[in-house]
């Protein structure tokens, strides 16, 4: 029991994920799907580059005999790597993992609030004139939040580097697991969206999940690896998650990042929703995921420090105040 306790939580985290990845597998007799050729690069870019860069960096801390912080680096990559491959698997198995979909009841939801669909769909036209559509500003915006918040707090707030870490690392636990629970395709279904490029891949990635769905598990197995990471679920807005917990993270540990997170957090909802890649139900879904990895993070970095300083040498503790 004692050894499980030294365990680091991204390691306990990353093992609890490729558990469940497991079981769904043999529960469900899914296939485990590897990434093939531009969807492997396309991981590399959009999730582990800037890890990487951060891990480059570690490299060169532990050389300056900062090992604690390069043994975070060396942990948090590979952790990483393990959540994104069992979040891409299972975001590929949820028809067969759970087939109801309830798009029609979020639709509806939409219809009830529409004035703020419109709203969003209005602000996003205005902001064409200096964000054009065909700039991907949406997924380039959640991007530079990614690799931005990696780098900073590595660099200017090592001591919370790895708090940020685990609740990356929930959020995707978490957020992936939300997904099988009310599972919808997204609004793009019942009406276009304003962006073209965008509404073109939406096709795409429900032609793929239609073939998917009437074929089975042996045609996702023959498929799937060309389209990692085009399994379509619109609840929860993961992106809208990821871009609330960098905003929070930057609240505690990095404000001077807060002008520019809260644009780009701004900007990502009020997208999710004009593309019609999401309903208005997935964004405060999205953003309660990350006030609860955020949370559950701040208390197991907090526990890890405490075991810490209760383990040192009595001459090394620090005295009372």
């Amino acid at each position: 029991m004692a050894s499980m306790k030294k365990i680091p939580p991204e390691i306990g985290i990353s093992l609890a994920m490729l558990a469940a990845m497991l079981l769904f597998s043999v529960v469900f007799r899914l296939p485990i799907i590897f990434p093939a050729g531009e969807r492997a690069a396309y991981v590399g870019i959009h999730y582990l580059y800037p890890l990487i860069g951060v891990g480059i960096w570690g490299i060169f801390a532990y050389f300056g005999q900062k090992k604690a912080l390069a043994r975070t680096f060396l942990i948090a990559l590979p952790c990483y790597v393990v959540v994104l491959f069992a979040h891409f698997n299972i975001k590929l198995w949820i028809p067969h993992i759970n087939p109801l979909v309830y798009d029609e009841l979020y639709w509806s939801i939409d219809q009830y609030f529409r004035p703020v669909v419109d709203i969003c769909m209005a602000m996003r036209r205005m902001m064409a004139s200096f964000i054009p559509y065909e700039s991907n500003f949406y997924m380039v915006g959640y991007i530079a939040m990614f690799y931005c918040s990696f780098c900073y707090h590595a660099v200017r707030t090592p001591e919370a580097f790895s708090e940020l870490v685990i609740a990356a690392l929930l959020l995707q636990v978490i957020g992936t697991l939300a997904y099988l629970v009310a599972p919808a395709g997204g609004p793009f279904i019942y009406e276009q969206g304003l962006d073209p490029i965008v509404t073109n891949g939406q096709k795409s990635m429900l032609d793929f999940y239609q073939h998917s769905v009437a074929e089975g598990p042996v045609w996702l197995e023959r498929n799937g690896g060309v389209a990692f990471t085009v399994g379509l679920a619109a609840m929860p807005s993961l992106h809208t998650a990821a871009a609330c917990l960098f905003l929070g993270f930057a609240w505690r540990h990095g404000r001077i990042l807060l002008p520019l997170y809260g644009f780009l957090t701004f900007f990502i909802m009020v997208t999710a929703v004009a593309t019609r890649w999401h309903y208005l139900i997935d964004l405060p879904v999205g953003v309660l995921i990350a006030w609860v990895s955020l949370m559950v993070a701040k208390k197991l970095s907090r526990s890890v420090s405490e075991e810490g300083a209760t383990t040192m040498p009595p001459m090394l503790q620090p005295e009372p105040a």
